[in-house]
C-alpha cells in the first residue's frame, strides 16, 4: 500500500484526530486521489478497527474515538471536494431485529454507511418486523439492513424478508443481513439479498447491489 495511505489508516487505528487532516493534505500533495484516500486509507483504517473489536483487542469506547477520527477525515474530504459527494446517496434503513439488544455492530455499520454518503435511518434495537415494513413504506429505502447476534432471534430476519416480498413495492428494497449468528449461507436460506461480515464489506455490498462500484 502507498505509504501515505498507510499513515492515514494507522491514524484511524491510533485515534489520532489531531493528525488526520495533515496526513490527508500530505497525501493530496503527493497526488494521491481523494477516492484512494477514502477507500484505501480511511476505510481501510476502520476495517482494521473492526477486526480489533471483533478480536476483543479494542472496546466500544475505542471504536467510538476511531469513528470520530474517521468522520473528521471524511468531512474534510467532502468539504475540499464537494463535487465528489453523491447527492443521491442510497437510502438505508438499519436496525437490530426484535428480541436482540446488541447494537455495537449495527452502530459501526451505520458510521461506515454515513461516511460513504448513505442516507441512514437508524431504527435502533429490538425492532419488530412490522415496524420495519411500516418505516419502509414511509421512507421507500433502497436497502434494509438487519442485524442480530443471537441464533434465537435471527428468524426475525426471515419475517422481514417475507413481509417485504409480500408487499407490492414499486421499487423493492434489497434486504441485507449481518451479525455474529448469521452467514452468507443463512442469507441465502431466508431469501435475503446479501450478507456482510463487517462494516466495510457492508458498504461494498450495498454499492454492488445497487449497481455502483
Amino acid at each position: 500500500m502507498n505509504i501515505y495511505l498507510e499513515e492515514i489508516a494507522k491514524a484511524i487505528v491510533d485515534m489520532d484526530e489531531d493528525n488526520i487532516i495533515p496526513l490527508i493534505d500530505k497525501a493530496l500533495d503527493a497526488k494521491v486521489l481523494p477516492e484512494e484516500i477514502y477507500n484505501d486509507g480511511l476505510s481501510k483504517g476502520m476495517l482494521d478497527v473492526t477486526k480489533l473489536f471483533e478480536n476483543k483487542e479494542y472496546f466500544v469506547s475505542e471504536v467510538i474515538v476511531c469513528a470520530d477520527t474517521l468522520n473528521v477525515g471524511v468531512n474534510y474530504l467532502r468539504k475540499k471536494f464537494p463535487a465528489k459527494q453523491d447527492a443521491k446517496g442510497p437510502k438505508v434503513i438499519i436496525g437490530v431485529v426484535e428480541g436482540d439488544l446488541h447494537e455495537i455492530g449495527k452502530n459501526i455499520v451505520k458510521i461506515m454507511f454515513e461516511a460513504a454518503g448513505f442516507k441512514v435511518t437508524d431504527m435502533g434495537i429490538n425492532v419488530k418486523a412490522g415496524d420495519i415494513i411500516k418505516k419502509t413504506e414511509d421512507e421507500i429505502p433502497d436497502i434494509i439492513c438487519l442485524s442480530t447476534m443471537m441464533t434465537t432471534t435471527r428468524g426475525k430476519m426471515k419475517d422481514v424478508v417475507d413481509l417485504v416480498n409480500s408487499k407490492n413495492f414499486e421499487h423493492r428494497p434489497k434486504v441485507i443481513i449481518g451479525g455474529g449468528s448469521v452467514s452468507a449461507k443463512y442469507a441465502k436460506e431466508i431469501g435475503a439479498d446479501g450478507y456482510s461480515a463487517n462494516a466495510v464489506e457492508a458498504v461494498l455490498l450495498v454499492k454492488k447491489l445497487l449497481g455502483g462500484d
